[in-house]
């Protein structure tokens, strides 16, 4: 009966080992189940960054690009502008047809310069033409019993700028 005894042990012992060795695959299975569901997340949380940063740049190389393309167009007007390449009495004329005064007087400020280039130009009656330091070349503000137009170029380029950004988002 010893023997049987000896065998019924031997048979056990194998038999745990056996199970050890399957339980022991399946921990190292279910870890690497694990390992790659926790992976595939930090996959997937990167690439939800990756594409919230990347909208973030785009949105910021598009306002970057409206900044510059103004702040270039605003160096060429001045340049053209300190050259005299306008064409002012247009634009005075733009301006006092914008005015809304009609054949009403009014009194169109300009920089000194701009007055002297329009000196002898003829405007309609009641129509002034006023040297004005504080006016910068190229910019007409006309006075009229209404108020006050100006039609001034960092203005202008303010508002192209503002309409482009609200284009933007």
């Amino acid at each position: 009966m010893r023997v049987v005894d000896e065998d019924r042990a031997g048979l056990l012992a194998r038999l745990a080992g056996e199970e050890r060795e399957r339980s022991f695959a399946a921990g190292v299975e279910r870890g690497r189940e694990l390992a790659l569901t926790g992976a595939a997340g930090a996959l997937e949380q990167a690439l939800s960054e990756l594409d919230a940063a990347r909208a973030l740049a785009a949105d910021a190389l598009a306002r970057q690009s409206v900044e510059l393309a103004v702040a270039i167009a605003r160096t060429l007007l001045r340049v053209e502008i300190d050259a005299g390449h306008y064409d002012l009495e247009k634009i005075v004329r733009e301006a006092l047809a914008t005015s809304g005064i009609g054949r009403g007087s009014c009194v169109v400020h300009l920089n000194p310069i701009d007055a002297e280039r329009l000196k002898h130009v003829p405007f309609r009656a009641g129509t002034l033409i006023e040297a004005d330091v504080e006016v910068s070349c190229g910019d007409v503000h006309v006075t009229t019993p209404h108020g006050v137009l100006v039609r001034d170029i960092d203005d202008a380029l303010e508002s192209i700028t503002e309409r482009i950004r609200g284009g933007l988002t």
